[in-house]
C-alpha cells in the first residue's frame, strides 16, 4: 500500500456519471484520513494512474459503458494486489449477491454519509491490519507456505490450521493453479472448467471476484502466496508453495537405484505417502492425477516388495504388500505375491487365507475366478 506514515488512506475514484463522481470525492474529502490522489471518468486512464500513483483505495463504479467496474478491479488488483477495492453501485441485489466480502465492501448509490462513514473506518481498520500482516510477512518470508492437496486441499496458516474457504469455487480454483504447477491456465479455460453453465459475463464477474477473494484471504493471513496474472490467464509461484504430494513426487523421483543401501530410504518415503490426491474432492479434472499418483506409488511399492523377497527379508515384503493390499484391494497381483511368498515361508494358513481373500474379491468384483498362476501356487500348498 502506497501511505506508510500512519493509519490514513491514499484513494483513486472511477465513475463515468461527472455528477456522481464529485458528489463522492466531496464526501470523502470529509474524512481527514482519506488522501484523494485523482477522480477519473474513463477505466483506462485509472488503470494508468493506478500504475503512477499505487493508491491503496480504489472506489468504482460496477456500470459503466466500455469496461464493468469488475474487469477494471482485476485489473487494479494486477498492479497492486494489496489495493482495496470499493465497489460503487446503483443495483442493491446485485452488489449483495455478488460483492458481500469480508475484505470486499460496497456503497449503494446515492451514496449515504452514515454508510460511506462505516465504509471508511472498515478502510482505515483494514489498512492497519495489512500493515501488521505485511510486516509478519517481512520477518518470514524465506518461508514456504505449506499446502496439502492429499485427501482434502487445504492451506495452512502461520497457526498451523487450515485456513477457511469462502466458497467452494475459491478453494477448486485454488487447487487447478497449485495442480498446473506454475504454468498460466487461460481465463477462457478456467471458465469453462469451473462455471460451465454460467453466462460468460456473469461467469468471467465470478472469476475476478473468486481471485479477488484468494488474494485477500492470503494476505490477510500474511501468507507469501503470490496469485499473477499472465495478461490472458493467471497462475501461481509454486515455488512459494511447500505442496505434500509434489514434494513426495520429488522425493521419489531422487532416490538412487534399488540397493540393500537405499532400500530403506524407499520404505521410508512409501510409509509416508500422504494420502490420495484431492480424494475428498469431486474434481472431475482431478481424476487423471489421482491415479497418476497412485500408480506411481504402487509400482514402488511393487518394486521394493520383490526386493525384499529376493534378499530373504519376508517379513519386510510382507509388510509392504500388505499395506500395498490396503490400499489398492482389487489388484490380483498383491494377493498372489502374498500366497507365493507365506507358501515359500512355511506359513500355509496365511497363504491359504490370502487365496480365500482373492477368490472372494475376484468373485464379488469381477465375477471371475483367480489365475491359473494363483490356483497352481494354493494347490501346491495343498499338496
Amino acid at each position: 500500500m502506497a501511505s506508510e506514515g500512519g493509519a490514513g488512506m491514499n484513494a483513486i475514484l472511477l465513475d463515468d456519471e461527472p455528477l456522481a463522481l464529485r458528489s463522492l470525492a466531496f464526501q470523502l474529502n470529509r474524512f481527514e484520513d482519506m488522501n484523494i490522489l485523482g477522480t477519473f471518468s474513463f477505466p483506462a486512464d485509472a488503470i494508468v494512474a493506478a500504475e503512477k500513483l499505487r493508491p491503496d483505495v480504489a472506489f468504482i463504479d460496477i456500470d459503466m459503458p466500455d469496461m464493468n467496474g469488475i474487469q477494471v478491479a482485476e485489473k487494479l488488483q494486477d498492479i497492486d494486489d494489496s489495493m482495496v477495492i470499493v465497489f460503487v453501485t446503483a443495483y442493491e441485489e446485485y452488489a449483495v449477491k455478488a460483492f458481500e466480502l469480508n475484505a470486499l465492501d460496497y456503497v449503494l448509490k446515492p451514496v449515504q454519509p452514515s454508510r460511506l462513514e462505516r465504509t471508511v473506518q472498515r478502510l482505515l481498520e483494514d489498512n492497519r491490519l495489512h500493515k501488521e500482516s505485511r510486516a509478519v510477512k517481512e520477518d518470514t518470508k524465506a518461508e514456504r507456505v505449506i499446502v496439502h492437496c492429499a485427501g482434502s486441499m487445504n492451506v495452512i496458516g502461520r497457526d498451523g490450521e487450515p485456513l477457511p474457504w469462502r466458497t467452494a469455487k475459491s478453494r477448486e480454483l485454488f487447487a487447478y493453479l497449485v495442480f498446473k504447477r506454475g504454468q498460466p491456465v487461460r481465463k477462457e479455460t478456467l471458465l469453462e472448467l469451473l462455471w460451465p453453465d454460467t453466462d460468460e459475463k456473469k461467469g468471467f464477474t465470478q472469476m475476478y471476484t473468486t481471485i479477488y477473494r484468494l488474494r485477500k484471504t492470503f494476505d490477510a493471513a500474511g501468507l507469501s502466496i503470490r496469485l499473477l496474472n499472465s495478461g490472458d490467464g493467471y497462475w501461481l509461484r509454486i515455488e512459494d508453495l511447500a505442496v505434500d504430494l509434489l514434494e513426495w513426487e520429488e522425493a521419489i523421483a531422487q532416490l538412487p537405484a534399488l540397493s540393500a543401501e537405499s532400500a530403506d530410504a524407499y520404505q521410508w518415503q512409501l510409509d509416508y505417502y500422504p494420502g490420495d490426491y484431492l480424494d475428498e474432492h469431486d474434481y472431475v479434472w482431478s481424476e487423471g492425477e489421482r491415479q497418476r499418483l497412485r500408480s506411481l506409488c504402487y509400482r514402488q511399492a511393487v518394486q521394493l516388495g520383490r526386493f525384499w523377497t529376493s534378499q530373504g527379508f519376508g517379513k519386510k515384503a510382507a509388510d509392504t504388500y500388505e499395506r500395498l493390499q490396503r490400499q489398492f484391494p482389487f489388484a490380483e497381483e498383491i494377493y498372489e505375491a502374498l500366497i507365493e511368498l507365506y507358501a515359500n515361508e512355511g506359513h500355509y494358513s496365511l497363504a491359504q487365507r490370502q487365496y480365500e481373500l482373492l477368490s472372494d474379491m475376484m468373485r464379488s468384483e469381477y465375477d471371475s475366478e483367480p489365475s491359473e498362476e494363483a490356483k497352481k501356487i494354493y494347490s501346491r500348498i495343498r499338496s
